[in-house]
Order: structure tokens, then sequence, then C-alpha cells
């Protein structure tokens, strides 16, 4: 029996398949079970095989669930995902998904499942926190009408370029730019030129000399491309290489090795990954639906300002926001946001639940900041959502010292604040790697909930 300590309710039972109208379970569609089993081809992008890498490992697990049994069904298929692996064909990885590392991201499967279970067919979806892109890709492939926005400017750049079809000229196009880029990278590499800039001392500890003034190179060959539509993809394709090319150890770490790369390996590097980048953009076009999809609408906005939410009325919103004390997104992405110029004014003032911020203050104060920052993104969302229309979050919980701030609690304190009303959860344990606080999670494990809220 799964016992509820939000909504006051206790439900038992195992999760039945879902089931369409006539009673019969309902398959998979076809990207839950293999992103090209469309049988539409790549398109010819001269790709090499894509690498793997192991992310999403932590997720499935046993569900405890409470509040309304339709809910909870759609909430707990949601959850039931297999952890990534070293596949090629893992999910986790399929097509754009693969792209670009993005810290705390959503399973592609989980956002397929949530965007379809609880969004119309045709209907209107927002995601404002929508991050990389991942559930407005999601709903691009079932049909859907996504609207995104997020605070951090490469997120809006991420989630716009694997949301927007390309067509095979468009690709071409792109992948000729990057040979162009290269080839002057590698002219100024064998030619001794300096570089076109003073570095900050941030990226002379980072990189190796040559290798800096290879990414110097290939920065300026694509910010000769001008207003090329080319530049933005090919600006992504460098940041998506910066942390490997650097010392770092991990793109969550500030740890620092050793790694020493041959010359012209990341140029060489650059070439690959805009290949692959046109093949997974075309692998995404031949899933959808009808090659008349749109684009999904993306936009850089604070989810907790009513006059920077794009006009409603939405059928769903779908979102994962930042967890409490747990990321500066700042922080994370300073190496990226530097090298491609991008504006963090916003991002600086306005990160919901920013570690930095939020270490400085108490738990208890923390929790009711927290609450405040939930309530004024939730009001902001009721004033875009259809009435009775549902919100689903997935949140997980996080710490400040020896106390948690439990995700499901917090939410449904502010839920009930601002308009909405907790429908009903799903949550599953979650490992907690920060030593320092793993006491708040002695007594009960740290979970990362699916929760439904309804406009009331």
């Amino acid at each position: 029996m799964c016992h509820g300590v939000l909504y006051g309710l206790v439900f038992d039972g195992d999760l039945p398949p879902q089931r369409g109208r006539n009673g019969r379970q309902m398959a998979q569609s076809r990207d839950e079970r293999h992103p090209n089993s469309s049988g539409k081809g790549p398109g010819q992008h001269g790709q090499p095989p894509i690498r793997t890498r192991r992310s999403l490992t932590h997720v499935g697990g046993a569900v405890e669930t409470e509040g309304d049994p339709a809910d909870i069904q759609k909430l707990e298929f949601a959850l039931q995902v297999r952890p990534s692996t070293d596949q090629e064909d893992d999910l986790t990885r399929a097509h754009v998904h693969g792209f670009h590392s993005y810290p705390a991201r959503m399973h592609p499967v989980t956002a397929h499942r949530l965007a379809r279970g609880f969004t119309p067919m045709g209907g209107r979806l927002l995601d404002p926190f929508c991050g990389s892109g991942t559930v407005l890709v999601e709903s691009m492939l079932l049909g859907l009408k996504p609207t995104g926005f997020d605070l951090n400017p490469l997120a809006v750049r991420l989630a716009r370029c694997k949301t927007t079809p390309r067509t095979d000229g468009e690709l071409n196009h792109m992948v000729g730019q990057a040979s162009e880029c290269a080839a002057f990278a590698d002219d100024r590499r064998k030619t001794k030129a300096g570089a076109s800039r003073r570095f900050g001392a941030e990226d002379v500890a980072l990189f190796e000399p040559h290798v800096l003034l290879e990414l110097d190179s290939l920065l300026e060959g694509i910010r000769s491309l001008g207003r090329d539509p080319a530049r933005t993809d090919l600006e992504l394709v460098l940041s998506s290489l910066l942390v490997k090319l650097s010392l770092l150890q991990a793109d969550t770490s500030k740890a620092v090795g050793t790694r020493r790369l041959a010359a012209g390996h990341a140029t060489r590097q650059f070439l690959g990954k805009a290949r692959e980048l046109a093949r997974r953009l075309a692998e995404f076009r031949g899933l959808l639906p009808s090659a008349a999809v749109p684009p999904a609408k993306v936009k850089q906005g604070n989810a907790t300002l009513p006059a920077e939410v794009p006009a409603g009325p939405f059928d769903a919103v779908v979102t994962s926001p930042p967890y409490a004390a747990t990321y500066d997104y700042i922080e994370h992405h300073a190496l990226r946001l530097r090298w491609l110029g991008l504006d963090t004014a916003a991002l600086e003032h306005g990160e919901l639940g920013a570690r930095s911020r939020y270490n400085r203050m108490n738990p208890q104060i923390a929790g009711k900041e927290w609450v405040g920052e939930l309530t004024g993104f939730l009001r902001a969302m009721c004033g875009v959502l259809k009435p009775g229309s549902p919100l689903v979050l997935m949140m997980a919980d996080s710490a400040l010292g020896q106390v948690a701030l439990r995700a499901d609690e917090l939410v449904a304190e502010a839920a009930r604040a601002s308009g909405f009303k907790p429908a009903a959860r799903a949550s599953q344990a979650r490992p907690h790697f920060h030593g320092p606080s793993s006491v708040a999670f002695r007594q009960r494990p740290r979970q990362e909930h699916a929760i439904v809220l309804r406009k009331a």
C-alpha cells in the first residue's frame, strides 16, 4: 500500500495498462519504441557514428501514489521508464535529445507520456521552464502545439534549435558552413596565427594553449557568417564541445584534470558534431506526424512575471521547475554563456531556487522563500490555463543542511495560495549525492515527484 502524506488520500494496487476508449491497451507511440521506427531515412550528411554517453540513469523504481485514480494512472505510467544505457538506440539520446548536455532534464519518455496523457489531441501545451526543449520536442512528435520559455538564454537557443524542422537543403548548408569554419581554423593553426582577442584567466586555466587557439579560430569563423541562419546552430555545436575539450573532469564538476589533445582535434570534433546535429535534426523531422508541423514557439522570459508569460489559453502546462537550493544554472553554464556572448542579466537576477542564494538562508526561511517563489509562478500560470486544466510538475526534494525541503508538500502549500488544487502525485525514491546534507534523508528517502494540480 502507498501511504499519502500530502493530500490526505490513500490508494493501493498496481497500475493497470493505459487503455483507450474501447478498453484495449494503448500501444506505445513509435518514438517510445525506437527513435527511427518510422522507416524514414535520416538524410545524407556524412555523419560518423554518434558517440554515446551515460545520462538519466537514476530513474524508475517503486512508485508511491495518492490522489485522483485517473491522474495517478497517467503519472505512474510516465514514471515507469528504463534508465539510460550506453546503447546507441537509447531513448534518452534519440534524435535531437542527444545533441547537447543539459542538467536535470526530464526523461524523454516521461515527457512524452505526460504530454500525451494530459493534453487533448492537437491542444496547446506550455512549458515555462523548457530548458533544452525535451517536453517541446516530444509534444511536436505528438502533433501538439507547444510553447516554451526559459530565463536561461542558452536554453532558449537550444530549444529553438531542436524544435525547428529543417529541409535537407538547410541542413546541407549548415554542414557546408561548418566545413568552411573548420578550414578557416585549420589555416590559422598551420600558419601559427595568434589569438584574435585577449583571453580571460578562466579560459587560460581551463584549456590547453593550442586548444584555446583552435576554439578561438572556430568562433571567429562562425562569427564571420553574420546573419546566416547556420551561425546560431554552429555556435551551439561549439557550445556542446567546450567542456569535453577543456580540462574539466565532468560537465557538472569544477574539478580539473589533465587532457592531452592533438593539434587539430578540436576542429575535427567541431566538424563531426555539426554533421551529427544535421543527422539528428533530419531524424527528428522524419518522426514528426506531418511535414507541415510548425516549430515550437520559444522565447526568453520569467515564469513568475505574468507580463512575460505567453498569451493563453493553454490546455495544459507540463514542466520541471528548478529544484530549490540544488543548482546555479548561471554557474553551471558560465563557460558556454561566456563563449557565446549571451546576456545573463535576467538569469542572474531571476533564477528560481538558486543554490547560492538559498545556501545563505536557514532552512525555515528557505522553505517559506521557496513557497513564495512557487506561488508567484503558479499565479502566473493560473492566468493562462483554461479552467480545470492540468498543471503537471516534475520536481525532486532538496536539502539545506540537515533539513529536507519536501517538494510535494511545498508545492501543495503554494498551489492552495494561487488558485490551484492538488489532484494527484506519484513519487519515486532518488539517490542524494551531497554528503554533508545526506542526514536530511536518513528517515525518509529523497524522492522525485510527478504532481498534478488543477486550476480551480
